[in-house]
């Protein structure tokens, strides 16, 4: 369930709504914790590689500290606290790069798993909170106070409660990073936002493709890619407006019989005049006769490049009949049906009753920037960060005591 909340008119924390949250992080840390920290629709019902999961948090701390030095945010690494930590998967990546480190949750289930999967015991610890505020930590004792996916899920009221613990518990000169939503965007407003510039759908595409396939027959095309335009093309867009590589079947008259068949994921992003080599999976057309492949790029949900004056890739393919076999029916393997993945974790969940939900908050920024200066911090960036999805804008604040 995906709801948006607006700013309350009052400052009051709603206590009862506090504990209400809490019970439902819990209900997730009991359920499918995984899911419930970085919650990848793939990977529901326990399907998240632990490994994997905290191979994520490592990229993301990565991403950050990046980014932190482009914009010359400089701090102390001595003391940091996570808040909002669930199974540590920000928490560990961070306790490497200072001497201590704090993971705060208020669900005890994620917490003991964080405990559990902590590599870093004299370094990192972790604490269940529960309080809507920070009352468990001194005024100025961390050096730097993190959260990431978090605050979007707490009511406004609450998250800006935290934001002004956040600055509180920070030491004076500390920085405080925090991820929340500002707002929503429209279908509309995201393809204006994602798709390329005018000039930007430009593209020389090379292939090579067998001379004859059978009907139905499939096929894997080496394509090579160049871009033409002055627009870096990037392998990652949000909300599914990626730019691949597809294909159409026309006739020998150049008229369109398939008009849609492989696609390929750029594995890479293209800048101005690179070149990249990818392979693409095609299917000939299930008639006999001869055709046309005709090869191009598409930005998902936005255009196809030739529809913007990019020239395709075309050659001719002759599709003939499929060949009949000779084995008898009763020579194929029987179809083994296999074990659905994630069954028992299915009916785990179904006797444990409904299913805890993901509430979506925005807090408009300048009710952040606000807050921050009222606990007395200053904004020194906002970034923007997709952190929340194409259909939200999101903000990464970096502030400081």
């Amino acid at each position: 369930m995906i709801t948006v909340t607006r700013l309350l008119p009052s400052d009051a924390v709603d206590s009862t709504r506090f504990r209400t949250q809490a019970k439902n992080w819990e209900a997730f840390g009991r359920r499918d914790p995984l899911f419930g920290v970085l919650s990848d629709p793939t990977k529901l019902d326990g399907r998240w590689d632990v490994d994997e999961f905290f191979e994520s948090g490592r990229a993301h701390v990565t991403k950050l500290f990046r980014i932190l030095g482009e914009h010359d945010v400089s701090f102390v690494a001595g003391r940091a606290l996570d808040f909002g930590c669930g199974v540590g998967r920000l928490t560990r990546p961070l306790a490497e790069r200072f001497e201590q480190t704090v993971g705060v949750d208020v669900a005890p289930s994620m917490i003991q798993l964080a405990r559990r999967y902590n590599a870093a015991p004299t370094r990192c610890e972790f604490v269940v909170n529960t309080h809507p505020d920070l009352r468990s930590f001194d005024s100025g004792t961390f050096d730097f106070v993190h959260s990431c996916l978090v605050l979007q899920h707490i009511p406004p009221d609450v998250s800006l409660r935290y934001i002004s613990e956040f600055l509180r518990v920070a030491r004076p000169g500390g920085v405080v990073v925090f991820q929340v939503p500002a707002g929503t965007f429209t279908e509309q407003e995201i393809d204006a936002r994602h798709a390329l510039p005018v000039d930007g759908y430009r593209a020389a595409i090379e292939l090579r493709a067998p001379e004859t396939l059978g009907a139905g027959e499939r096929s894997a095309v080496p394509v090579r890619v160049t871009n033409l335009s002055e627009a870096i093309w990037l392998t990652d867009i949000l909300g599914g407006r990626h730019i691949c590589i597809a294909n159409h079947w026309l006739d020998a008259n150049g008229v369109t019989v398939v008009p849609d068949d492989g696609r390929a994921r750029l594995p890479r992003d293209l800048k101005p005049g690179e070149s990249v080599d990818v392979t693409l999976d095609v299917t000939a057309p299930a008639a006999p006769g001869s055709y046309l492949l005709d090869v191009d790029l598409v930005q998902e949900r936005i255009c196809w490049f030739a529809e913007r004056g990019s020239r395709t890739g075309r050659v001719p393919v002759e599709v003939r009949a499929a060949i009949a076999s000779n084995s008898s029916p009763h020579d194929a393997p029987r179809a083994v049906v296999p074990l659905r993945v994630g069954v028992f974790a299915r009916v785990k969940r179904a006797l444990q009753g409904a299913p805890p939900v993901f509430e979506m908050h925005v807090l408009p920024r300048t009710d952040v920037e606000s807050a921050v200066a009222s606990a007395g911090g200053v904004v020194e960036h906002a970034i923007e960060d997709g952190a929340a999805g194409a259909g939200w804008l999101s903000y990464t604040y970096v502030c400081r005591k």
